[in-house]
């Protein structure tokens, strides 16, 4: 989010990208974050008037300050505790499937074993900090799609299991099944599922031959549990028969090729393809219920009462005018969760405070995308809430 400010107003943590305004013509050095007082004060003596400041690299605003930290969870953690460890989890995790990717590539893959271990974790902080968790699958990189892809997979079918009171065990195998259900796909030529226009018939059965070669890889390694294997057999089979690669139709389809089948859905939707844009959270759970993508709707109504209609980390838009992000989930007041507004479209001022909209006389009117206002989501939310 760029934003023109004048000299007064420049604060300590924000990023200028470029001076704007000036008095002589002394050349100043202008892109970089001001760290402190003293560095404005020379700006201020070396003539700048107004400079151009990026907000999604800024870290003046300090939110997770902001956040309130008297919200103990039943595991005795704050607010802030829970995001900090949810987001060390997410990093772990990503540097595990990373180690695996490169295995797949090599064609070495003897064992799960890591990949096991980080599920566990996954399980622990979903029963622990669970709403923070559904925040981390927001810290998207467009280009390591796969990677990223299959880690929001295995945290969303976790979350959503234990919203239907599945029990630890099953939700351990469920997850590992969603980390690696996709894995098929580095297998098949970049130019295939990179390619940024619609595939042929051709070009869609190879594409669709990724859950066989998973099938392939995984099914040898000992120990793998038979629950991970339907997910993975199963996360693109449809209820009308449409899916692939059995063409299953309605009972034929258990309960976790159902889940995992609505979870890749909707992280794919909500992620930027070579083929299409990405949807906001809102719009693409609307998508899936509107539209017949063979989807169970029974199931994806309580898809969406686990992670919210505007699911945690969604951009919204208040009618007050402020910019937020949902933060908490209202489980008796789905649509008046908690967020935290960060910026006043009226007054066109950084604005940080926490709301409660169940008990404040405001609401949600939009879901907004970061690229409306050039707002870098993953770099944002890590600086300004995970203070990194």
């Amino acid at each position: 989010m760029l934003r023109l400010i004048n000299i007064d107003a420049l604060l300590p943590g924000m990023f200028v990208t470029k001076v704007t305004q000036q008095q002589g013509e002394l050349n100043v050095a202008s892109a970089g974050k001001v760290n402190d007082e003293q560095d404005i004060a020379e700006l201020v003596d070396k003539g700048i008037l107004q400079v151009q400041v990026d907000l999604s690299k800024s870290s003046h605003l300090n939110l997770q300050q902001d956040i309130d930290d008297t919200y103990v969870n039943a595991s005795g953690l704050s607010y802030n505790e829970q995001l900090q460890h949810s987001l060390k989890l997410h990093d772990q995790a990503n540097q595990i499937q990373g180690r695996l990717i490169k295995r797949v590539a090599k064609g070495k893959v003897a064992d799960l074993d890591e990949i096991d271990t980080i599920t566990q974790q996954i399980v622990k902080r979903a029963f622990e900090c669970d709403d923070a968790l559904a925040i981390t699958t927001l810290l998207k990189q467009n280009d390591e799609y796969f990677l990223e892809h299959s880690i929001n997979c295995a945290i969303l079918m976790v979350i959503f299991g234990r919203s239907l009171d599945i029990e630890k065990t099953t939700l351990q195998h469920l997850g590992v099944g969603a980390l690696v259900m996709d894995i098929g796909m580095l297998k098949l030529p970049l130019l295939l599922t990179q390619k940024a226009i619609e595939l042929s018939e051709t070009e869609l059965q190879k594409m669709q031959r990724h859950v066989d070669i998973a099938l392939n890889l995984l099914e040898p390694i000992e120990g793998i549990d038979e629950l991970s294997l339907i997910v993975i057999k199963q996360h693109q089979e449809r209820l009308d028969g449409t899916g692939y690669p059995d063409g299953l139709r309605g009972d034929q389809i258990s309960l976790y090729g159902r889940m995992a089948a609505i979870v890749d859905t909707y992280d794919s939707l909500i992620t930027t393809r070579p083929y299409r844009n990405a949807y906001k959270p809102a719009d693409a759970l609307k998508k899936m219920q509107h539209e017949d993508l063979g989807l169970d709707k029974e199931l994806l109504g309580q898809f969406i009462s686990c992670i919210g209609p505007h699911p945690i980390g969604s951009l919204v838009k208040l009618g007050s005018g402020k910019l937020a992000m949902v933060m908490r989930l209202n489980r008796l007041y789905p649509l008046s969760p908690v967020v935290m507004a960060f910026y006043d479209l009226a007054t066109k001022q950084e604005q940080v405070i926490q709301i409660n909209l169940s008990k404040e006389d405001d609401e949600i009117v939009a879901s907004v995308s970061p690229d409306e206002f050039s707002l870098n989501l993953p770099t944002f939310l890590r600086h300004s809430f995970f203070n990194k």
